[in-house]
């Protein structure tokens, strides 16, 4: 799978209530979101990647869209809630990491007031670098809003609460931050795509 660079990059966030059955697989997502497909196809929004929490009670996908709306409406016409949705570019690394399917990383949600700006971002990844290999963590990338106000950051750790003594080691607030489970495109991997269209970041 190739990322198309003339179309957007698209989050969806979603909880889920009851939690989804755990561990989560590719066929097991696949049947969670089977309404959607058709949809989005007609749509011409193309699935990357889903990050579920290993508690299975929330998710978060990245897709290239068209546009952002394409998403909320398809969520829509098949009455299939969500949380929310927003357009997004992401900031990754000059040699991004490959991950298989299944692989379990760690996800930080950070909210900005004032936002982000690059500047800050790479002022704020200097400012970690020291502490991540303190803590013998790796950072994968940032999807971040286009309008600066909020981010999702991927780690690779050995934990969840590894990733949050990092963020207040550099006092830097924090929503949430989970373990999930990557799924992906079966054979391709989406995390070495997504470097070759945002690289140097």
């Amino acid at each position: 799978m190739n990322l198309n660079t003339d179309m957007k990059l698209a989050v969806l966030e979603r909880t889920f209530s009851p939690s989804l059955a755990a561990p989560m697989t590719f066929d097991r997502w696949m049947q969670v979101n089977h309404r959607l497909d058709g949809c989005l196809e007609a749509r011409q929004v193309h699935w990357l990647y889903s990050l579920v929490s290993v508690n299975g009670d929330r998710s978060i996908c990245l897709f290239n869209v068209p546009y952002t709306e394409t998403v909320r409406e398809a969520c829509r016409e098949t009455r299939m809630p969500f949380q929310r949705a927003w357009q997004a570019e992401l900031w990754v690394p000059e040699t991004p990491q490959r991950f298989p399917q299944g692989t379990g990383l760690i996800v930080a949600e950070v909210n900005y007031d004032p936002p982000i700006t690059k500047t800050v971002y790479e002022a704020t990844k200097r400012q970690f670098k020291s502490c991540l290999d303190e803590l013998n963590i790796q950072s994968v990338f940032s999807i971040i809003a286009m309008d600066g106000t909020h981010s999702v950051c991927l780690f690779s750790a050995s934990s969840a609460e590894q990733v949050r003594s990092l963020y207040r080691k550099v006092r830097i607030p924090f929503e949430c931050i989970w373990k999930a489970t990557l799924i992906q495109p079966v054979i391709e991997s989406v995390i070495e795509s997504v470097g070759s269209l945002h690289t140097g970041a």
